[in-house]
């Protein structure tokens, strides 16, 4: 059934790759009164006839004429407001909720106004966007080595933390080479070529009825050495010494390799083999340390299409082989396998997309997509390296129980849970939005008892449908999220509120102003609640806004301490009510109005995470149609799949701007985040 969703989802939207790019510059041709008429309507009270809160004074914009920003220019102050009215408009938190509302029809028509008419977007002629040369960061280098080679060695610690942009490791811009990261390569290089000469012992094996087989290599480790141990027959060596080193590159290079580099590396084998104590498998392993090495092996190199295949001159699709990779590392955080790189090379990898992405979605290497864009997306990897002052919690006398019961091993739990369930949606194609309505969550016995749930025993996580009465169940109730959106010694409603903006909602609001006190100097000294002191904080004017945003969000989960425990406290006022004007009395409601009313915004935050991890890349302004597209899908049927359909299946994802691709050396593109 699965397959069959993705099928026809999957073609729907490569179905939408038969477009333009649009003309680069140009300035924008405003649209008719009517339209200028109905945003001095909608806006004018706060941004026309002097008045311009948030520095937006939209009539003398609409005075000018704004050039789309091209990439990697900075914005101009016109070309800023601009996006931020659109931004605004895109996340329904203008006009303020208790000011008159525009209808769905008018809010669209002023949406497109400023993508079409003024940032020149087109949605027929969508831009595939800037994709730099990419470096693979230190967990697609460690999973690509273990699939290339075979070899489970740990070389995560082996490397340095690899920097992140928009939330994630996998952004090409960040991802830089320093001459130190040259040189842990290499010495990782080495060890893993030594490690497979130590694996590479050729051994008799027998068949179910005890018959001796000819020699062969650990199974482990046949994928580098795929033509078998080297032949006696003296005249058969140099063919098969190249079908090994071919084969090996190939693979290592995720796409066919030239005859040049191939003879290059069969006579680098050769030479290793023909020293004094050289061996078939040291020279092969001499093949290996030189292409884990190459730049060709440590960054994604893609290529376009054949020439024949271009509809349009601005924008062309990637070659098989790029798409594989593509492909293969959003899914796997690893290398393409053989049956996609196959696929490749008949040319057949476009017309089998479904097939494929319903086969990677249900293999094991597929957890890598849960840990990493899950951990980063929703911060999970920080829960158990946090430092708590468990004594400011707790007080002295329950501190010595809670370092007991806070442990390394609850942490972990606490992770595996927000990852499991976004793996049980993933695997059978649930909703989304069972992330934060669902009844249902992964337990073992030490996280169980934490939160207060009977009945579950041993150290296992398993699928637990939650009591209705229960106060847990969703990522808002969840230990993991719960923790990293915490101090060290109180809870954050800040952290807390903006956390749910930024990955839940999608309207982030902007940093803070320089200079502005902690929320304890609001305290003065005297006795008050987390409520009460953030009123007090407000009162700087400055705050009171961005506040305003995140506050009530933050607050609506103050019965959960620092640490993820729930606390009783009558005293303590959890009823919100967000920007767009929907209200809420707790965090069950919260995350009903998250998941109904919002549930647009949901969808289409959860949409951006997921295509700026896949693509490597923050997303731009012209990335809005490719977005609203996935969204559109996904309002249909809300499942998980689809969202990992749409980005696949994306313009974005399939396509590039023509030209040769820049190194991260570039500077980054404009990117306009949040609102001001």
């Amino acid at each position: 059934m699965v397959t069959g969703i993705i099928s026809t989802a999957l073609r729907l939207g490569l179905a939408a790759l038969a477009v333009a790019l649009p003309a680069a510059g140009g300035l924008a041709a405003y649209p008719d009164p009517a339209i200028v008429t109905l945003l001095r309507q909608q806006c004018g009270t706060c941004h026309c006839d002097g008045a311009a809160e948030g520095s937006i004074a939209l009539d003398a914009l609409l005075g000018g004429q704004t050039r789309p920003p091209a990439a990697g220019e900075q914005a101009s102050a016109e070309q800023a407001a601009w996006l931020a009215v659109w931004r605004n408009l895109r996340c329904e938190t203008m006009p303020p909720a208790d000011e008159p509302q525009p209808t769905a029809q008018q809010r669209q028509l002023l949406v497109q106004f400023v993508e079409r008419d003024v940032l020149g977007v087109d949605p027929a002629r969508p831009d595939p966007g800037r994709v730099v040369l990419r470096r693979l960061n230190r967990v697609e280098y460690a999973n690509t080595v273990r699939d290339l080679t075979g070899l489970e060695i740990n070389l995560l610690d082996t490397l340095p933390a690899d920097d992140t942009g928009y939330g994630f490791d996998t952004i090409g811009d960040v991802l830089s080479m320093s001459p130190l990261l040259v040189e842990k390569f290499l010495v990782t290089a080495t060890v893993v070529a030594e490690k497979l000469v130590e694996a590479a012992v050729p051994v008799i094996g027998h068949d179910r009825s005890g018959q001796p087989l000819p020699l062969a290599y650990p199974k482990r480790i046949r994928r580098v050495f795929a033509a078998g141990p080297r032949p006696d027959n003296k005249t058969e060596r140099a063919a098969h010494l190249t079908t090994t080193v071919r084969q090996l590159a190939e693979r290592a290079f995720r796409r066919p390799v030239d005859q040049a580099t191939v003879d290059r590396l069969v006579n680098l084998a050769q030479q290793t083999d023909d020293a004094p104590g050289g061996t078939f498998e040291k020279g092969v392993a001499a093949v290996l340390t030189a292409v884990l090495s190459s730049p060709r092996f440590l960054f994604r190199v893609e290529a376009e299409a054949a020439p024949d295949t271009h509809a349009f001159p601005t924008a062309v699709p990637l070659d098989e082989f790029s798409l594989a990779s593509r492909l293969s590392y959003f899914l796997w955080s690893s290398l393409p396998d053989d049956k996609l790189l196959n696929l490749a090379r008949a040319g057949q990898l476009r017309a089998q997309f479904p097939e494929q992405v319903a086969r990677m979605l249900s293999d094991r290497r597929s957890k890598a997509l849960v840990g990493s864009f899950v951990g980063q997306w929703l911060q999970t990897w920080d829960v158990e390296k946090l430092p708590f002052d468990l004594r400011a919690i707790a007080g002295k006398a329950e501190r010595k129980a809670l370092e007991k019961s806070f442990s390394r091993s609850l942490r972990r739990s606490m992770r595996l849970e927000t990852e499991h369930l976004f793996a049980h949606l993933l695997r059978n194609n649930l909703p989304v939005t069972d992330l934060l309505v669902g009844r249902d969550t992964f337990l073992n016995e030490e996280l169980a008892a934490y939160y207060g749930v009977p009945g579950i025993k041993g150290e296992k996580m398993r699928l637990v449908s939650l009591d209705p009465a229960s106060q847990r169940g969703g990522l808002l109730t969840q230990g993991s999220v719960l923790v990293v959106t915490s101090n060290p010694s109180r809870t954050s409603p800040v952290k807390r509120g903006l956390f749910i903006l930024e990955n839940l909602l999608g309207t982030p609001a902007p940093p803070p102003p320089p200079d502005v006190p902690p929320l304890e100097a609001a305290a003065a000294g005297g006795s008050l609640g987390m409520r009460e002191l953030m009123q007090l904080h407000r009162r700087e004017s400055l705050c009171a806004s961005c506040h305003a945003r995140m506050d009530p969000l933050g607050l609506t989960l103050e019965h959960y301490n620092a640490l993820g425990q729930w606390r009783e406290d009558e005293t303590i006022d959890t009823r919100g009510r967000l920007i767009t004007g929907e209200e809420f009395t707790d965090s069950r409601e919260l995350a009903a109005v998250i998941a109904g009313p919002r549930r647009r915004d949901f969808h289409r935050c959860f949409t951006e995470k997921l295509l700026t991890y896949a693509l490597g890349r923050g997303l731009e302004y012209f990335d809005a149609p490719a977005v609203d597209r996935i969204v559109a899908d996904l309002e249909k049927d809300g499942r998980l799949v689809t969202a990992v359909l749409g980005v696949v299946g994306s313009v974005p994802f399939q396509m590039r701007r023509p030209g040769p691709i820049p190194t991260a050396a570039v500077p980054p593109p404009t990117v306009f985040k949040g609102t001001p």
